[in-house]
């Protein structure tokens, strides 16, 4: 008897769990990915650096619902970072120079995400907190008129973001993507003594079959 009860727990809990990926199912597909336009500012040591706002960047990403709020996935991206500066006479090792500088910085991150979203999924606003955790291929170049200092290297990053998905209908496997980021990297080169950014993102998230 102790035996049947048991075994129909487990079956009971089974169509429980099924049940919530049908209903999920019916609203939209776990698997998505999305395509944002990004524009960052810089913050810290690289705004000494370069302290232009980024208007040249994108953000791609590739997620899956485990459940109706809670998602994993990968995301990447680019951001460049651009700023000349007039000439000017500057102290080196090896002497002065007059030069007039030109800074650039691209940034390609590759991060494991993990998202939760605060309503259910047929909800008409859908917002949801995430944290990105991996690391960013760093291109630095500081051009002195012909002469160069660069460096291309990993480091760790590490990339909160909060956002809104706002689907195109109840049902609507289309949604528009909105979101803020934070990104941090203990990167350190020259006056660069880490890398932090605050970016906005707006673009679409696609839930396919």
């Amino acid at each position: 008897m102790k035996r049947i009860i048991n075994i129909r727990i487990w079956i009971l809990a089974i169509a429980g769990c099924l049940g919530v990926q049908a209903a999920f199912a019916q609203v939209r597909p776990p698997f998505s990915f999305n395509v944002n336009y990004s524009i960052a500012a810089p913050m810290g040591s690289l705004s000494d650096y370069s302290g232009k706002t980024s208007f040249r960047g994108w953000q791609a990403g590739l997620q899956y619902m485990l459940t109706d709020q809670l998602g994993i996935g990968l995301k990447t991206g680019f951001q460049d970072f651009y700023e000349r500066v007039p000439r000017a006479v500057y102290p080196t090792k090896s002497g002065d120079i007059s030069a007039v500088q030109t800074r650039t910085f691209q940034v390609i991150p590759a991060l494991a995400t993990v998202q939760y979203q605060f309503t259910k999924p047929d909800a008409p606003v859908i917002p949801y907190g995430s944290l990105g955790i991996g690391a960013a291929n760093m291109n630095y170049e500081k051009y002195w008129g012909m002469f160069v200092d660069k460096d291309n290297s990993w480091a760790f990053m590490l990339s909160p973001e909060i956002g809104v998905n706002i689907p195109f209908g109840k049902a609507s496997p289309l949604l528009l993507n909105i979101s803020a980021q934070y990104s941090y990297s203990p990167y350190k080169l020259a006056e660069i003594t880490n890398f932090s950014t605050i970016q906005g993102n707006i673009g679409l998230r696609w839930h396919i079959d």
